[in-house]
């Protein structure tokens, strides 16, 4: 008798409890919404046709590269190159000289990064002063169809050094796997498999490249280097940074370029 007792003073403490004055249940608490994250916008458009964007940002994330005055020949083509990167995306507008860049039917190039700034990884000591190279970046960044309109669609393929750290040459896929059309050429990620790049025509010689930095499969620290080369029927005509070569005409090679990266919404 007194167990059942004490268990209709517990069920009247609960349906007191539960209830208000009037005897109507309490209702539960509405949380609050979780606040909204606004969508990062990037500050350059791949789809205006201007180059116009690139005086409204911050001048100290603005890193330029330009031709020294007296390289190698096959250094010279390229003319300037400017490096924008923000929390999202690697941005590059590109200028090269259109008396040496001629053949427009496919033009090769070049994104080389020191990912992780340190040169006990990496490699490519072919066209800079210290082999640090962690990634290619590969495609056209100049082609023209079977209509003879000329397009810029750069949507590369990303290939990781594979070579001696501090190493030369076209080590880019594992040397112990045959590299084909089959698995595309060693890549990380084969060429146009990914929605990694965009890129527009701004100029006659000018195009601006912009890459999806989360989809490239090694992470770029906040603080990176990087190279640039520009080639005809897959041949280097100008890289950047370059420099002068000696007084004995023989090339000099110049360190990659470092880039800090805008951090801001």
């Amino acid at each position: 008798m007194k167990k059942f007792q004490f268990a209709l003073m517990c069920a009247a403490a609960l349906a007191f409890v539960a209830c208000d004055k009037k005897g109507e249940p309490t209702p539960t608490p509405t949380p609050d919404p979780e606040p909204e994250v606004p969508e990062f916008v990037s500050k350059i458009s791949t789809s205006d046709k201007s180059a116009a964007d690139w005086d409204k940002l911050p001048a100290e994330y603005v890193f330029t590269t330009t031709s020294a005055a007296n390289p190698v020949e096959n250094r010279s083509a390229l003319k300037s190159v400017k490096v924008y990167n923000d929390k999202m995306y690697l941005n590059v507008l590109v200028e090269w000289d259109a008396t040496k860049v001629t053949d427009l039917s496919w033009v090769p190039f070049h994104i080389y990064i020191d990912a992780d700034n340190s040169d006990a990884t990496g490699g490519y000591a072919d066209e800079f002063a210290v082999g640090s190279v962690d990634l290619c970046i590969e495609t056209a960044i100049l082609s023209k169809g079977d209509d003879g309109v000329l397009v810029s669609n750069y949507n590369p393929a990303i290939f990781k050094w594979w070579g001696e750290v501090g190493g030369s040459g076209w080590i880019w896929s594992d040397p112990s796997v045959p590299a084909d059309e089959t698995n595309a050429w060693g890549a990380l990620v084969g060429e146009g498999k990914l929605p990694i790049g965009t890129s527009q025509i701004v100029a006659e010689n000018m195009v601006e490249i912009q890459l999806l930095r989360e989809l490239i499969p090694v992470e770029i620290k906040n603080e990176f280097k990087i190279g640039f080369d520009i080639q005809q029927n897959w041949s280097s005509v100008g890289v950047l940074p370059n420099a002068d070569q000696d007084e004995t005409g023989v090339e000099v090679k110049a360190p990659l370029m470092t880039v800090k990266t805008d951090l801001a919404d």
